[in-house]
């Protein structure tokens, strides 16, 4: 009896240090491969744990920095509203950084740029900084040279170039301080030097124009009344120069633009059109002026005859719906094919 239990001891000993063994040269075998695998990107963020980035591609470096939870750009020295997506979304391109091609020959150092090179980006992860330079394109100008950690690499043009936010993206784009939301907006004003556009929100189908007896082209109206509501910047105005000359044309604005919530408030603002440089403007409440989409302006100086639906808005209707069914049966055929 004590034989066999001993026997038994034995066994299970035996049996514990070939399973210790097992997992050792798993673990060590799982290493290695881990090791040998292609190195695919220069580096790997924890995207979460970024605080901080620097763009050195222009004459005045960017930087954007994550403080309290909300993206900044603390320089050049501004006062902005940060787009917070935008400003996470270039987080994500330094995770994008994939390698090329990793360059040993270096006989050819001298083209590529990087002896003193003009552009430089870095980012932080907490207290740890991944710093890439940036040289000339290869002879191909699809890639860029690129040093990273005393190694040579060649990337692709575009993930290079997504790296160079402007402030001009990297700003909100709201004009107002808050958002407008569509379904809580229920009118659109617009006030022209000789008329006034209204577009009422009858319900979530329907939309009518106030003066517009006839039936309403209802994708027209609907188009021109979610422009007007969700007006965004373009671009932003910086030169003084600029500024004067935009706030001259604004004594005398082209239309001016109300917008109605549901909620018994509303935003405003006026705008021109500069033919100068071809260009639409805006001023909110704020008195800041805003370059916007010249879609902005051809809403707001819509004549109301245009929202009238006509036989040939109707034959185009017809015609939509003829295509939509043609596809439709293309898409059953195959169906039934398969």
């Amino acid at each position: 009896m004590k034989k066999n239990i001993t026997k038994i001891i034995v066994l299970l000993v035996i049996l514990a240090a070939i399973s210790v063994i097992a997992f050792i040269t798993t673990k060590q075998k799982r290493i290695q491969i881990e090791a040998n695998k292609p190195r695919t990107q220069l580096f790997e963020l924890n995207e979460t744990n970024v605080t901080k980035y620097e763009l050195k591609y222009a004459k005045e470096p960017i930087i954007v920095e994550k403080i309290d939870e909300t993206w900044k750009v603390i320089s050049p020295s501004n006062n902005y509203k940060i787009d917070q997506l935008e400003a996470f979304a270039n987080v994500k391109n330094f995770n994008t950084l994939n390698i090329d091609m990793t360059i040993t020959n270096l006989t050819e150092l001298e083209s590529f740029g990087l002896e003193n090179p003009s552009n430089e980006f870095t980012v932080w992860e907490g207290n740890k900084e991944y710093k890439i330079f940036v040289g000339n394109k290869t002879p191909d100008e699809e890639r860029y040279y690129v040093k990273y950690n005393d190694e040579y690499f060649s990337v692709e043009l575009i993930y290079i170039e997504a790296l160079k936010k402007t402030i001009d993206m990297l700003r909100d784009k709201q004009i107002f301080d808050r958002p407008i939301y569509i379904d809580s907006v229920i009118k659109t004003e617009s006030n022209v030097r000789d008329y006034t556009n209204i577009i009422r929100k009858e319900n979530r189908t329907n939309w009518a124009v106030d003066g517009v007896e006839e039936e309403i082209n209802l994708d027209k109206a609907y188009r021109d009344f979610e422009t007007l509501s969700l007006v965004k910047a373009a671009g932003f105005v910086y030169d003084d120069n600029m500024i004067k000359y935009l706030e001259r044309l604004f004594r005398i604005p082209d239309a001016a633009v109300t917008v109605y919530m549901e909620d018994n408030t509303k935003k405003s603002y006026e705008i021109v059109y500069d033919n100068n440089d071809n260009r639409v403007y805006v001023k909110p409440e704020s008195g800041i002026i805003y370059e916007v989409d010249y879609s902005i302006y051809a809403a707001a100086m819509r004549d109301r005859s245009y929202y009238i639906k006509t036989e040939e808005d109707e034959q185009n209707a017809a015609n939509n719906d003829t295509d939509m069914t043609e596809d439709d049966n293309i898409r059953l055929d195959e169906n039934i094919q398969q």
